[in-house]
């Protein structure tokens, strides 16, 4: 969990979200790449996201490293394909989370967008066809 990056007031509220499947998958997919915890600047927004496997922090750097809002308990095996959204706990820490909500779903998405362009390229995929070094012996 991230902890000494960012400081958490007491929190002023807590409700159920949900995830929208492609921020989850983008997201999912960075830290598969990189080891947490994972910095992505959002810029138009003014804060950190602040990624590990099990919490998202959404942190005020320019305001003092404090949390506007959490995200956790993400429960991916609930959904019947990878296209529905993910559901999960939203910790605020003010009413300016209930604010940054209105906007963090759409800067987060190019955040972890333009996080993403910077990796490396793992290279075109390619199928390659498997040969027997032998044939079967016939049981008969």
């Amino acid at each position: 969990m991230v902890r000494e990056d960012c400081r958490r007031p007491p929190v002023w509220a807590e409700r159920p979200g949900r995830v929208a499947s492609w921020i989850y998958n983008k997201a999912h997919l960075l830290l598969a790449r990189q080891e947490a915890p994972v910095y992505v600047p959002l810029r138009y927004i003014s804060l950190m996201a602040i990624l590990d496997p099990h919490e998202w922090v959404f942190c005020d750097y320019i305001g003092g490293r404090v949390a506007v809002t959490v995200w956790h308990h993400f429960d991916p095996h609930v959904r019947q394909s990878l296209e529905e959204p993910v559901p999960c706990r939203m910790d605020l820490f003010g009413p300016e989370g209930e604010a940054v909500l209105k906007r963090l779903p759409m800067e987060f998405a190019r955040g972890l967008d333009a996080a993403l362009a910077k990796l490396p390229h793992a290279g075109e995929a390619a199928v390659v066809p498997l040969k027997r070094s032998h044939e079967p012996s016939d049981p008969s």
